[in-house]
């Protein structure tokens, strides 16, 4: 089940990786818990980026499982002329966000939160590479309903020996702003933003005998994640809906998706150091 998972979500913006790589040590600070959800009321940064900048996140749900991910500013890297800062975690993540922003570089261009970077998620037998140059996953000025970036594509694979075609489109969108907001955990941050982010996929195959491609995967959403920063701390807390349902196909093809899925995952912000 984990394996078909990563299959539809090998689009996911939330899984790019730096083009150009110029890491430093994977080492985290071992955090220590921080009693004050906003320690400086008066910043206007819903990223810190400082270097050793860290964030630990409870996550729950998901068929990747349930976990703790620690996410870590690390370094400096330039793409295209532009300088990001690289994001990495301790251990291979569980949560979508910390998958997405797990070896991306990152940069907050006038209070707009903007990844470049080329998906790899190590899949062997589905390599998919997007590239994604300045997506925009959050702006601290957009209104509610505000459309923030969008990129779409086709992209041809293989897939246990079918020949298949991967129609996406990735979109981020400017949510409502909160005053205050209370995570699960019972902490109250101040001055929260969301942003949802959504990924739409179409999948065709051609199979040799028959000339005309199949729809097995109509166009839809497959991942809905909203994120929520608060002012000063960075993401606080996150959650993704997975979902599809597969067509009814007028031949049986033995493809390794299940014919529907529907997973909900939440990341919610534990502790975190930021300067």
């Amino acid at each position: 089940m984990k394996r078909n998972y990563y299959i539809l979500l090998l689009l996911s913006v939330f899984a790019v990786a730096c083009s150009n790589d110029d890491d430093a040590t994977n080492e985290n600070p071992n955090p220590n818990p921080n009693p004050n959800p906003n320690p400086n009321p008066e910043v206007v940064d819903f990223l810190p980026m400082n270097s050793d900048n860290y964030w630990v996140y409870d996550v729950e749900g998901g068929t990747g499982g349930s976990g703790r991910d620690s996410l870590y500013v690390a370094n400096d890297t330039v793409i295209n002329g532009n300088t990001y800062k690289k994001f990495k975690t301790q251990f291979l993540p569980f949560g979508f966000y910390s998958n997405a922003l797990n070896n991306n570089g990152v940069r907050n261009d006038n209070g707009k939160i903007k990844i470049s970077g080329v998906p790899d998620l190590g899949l062997p037998n589905l390599p998919v590479n997007i590239e994604l140059s300045d997506f925009i996953i959050f702006d601290k000025d957009a209104t509610n309903g505000t459309a923030l970036s969008s990129v779409n594509g086709s992209i041809p694979q293989q897939l246990e020996g079918f020949d298949i075609s991967v129609d996406y489109m990735l979109s981020s969108t400017a949510g409502e702003t909160l005053q205050s907001y209370t995570l699960p955990n019972n902490v109250t941050y101040n001055n929260v933003k969301k942003v949802t982010v959504k990924l739409n996929l179409e999948v065709t195959v051609t199979v040799p005998q028959f000339p005309i491609p199949f729809s097995i995967l109509p166009a839809q959403n497959v991942a809905v994640s909203t994120q929520y920063y608060a002012d000063g701390i960075g993401m606080i807390y996150t959650t993704t809906d997975i979902s599809y349902q597969l067509a009814s196909l007028p031949i049986e093809l033995p493809l390794p998706i299940p014919q529907s899925m529907s997973e909900h995952q939440e990341e919610v912000l534990s502790d975190y150091q930021v300067e």
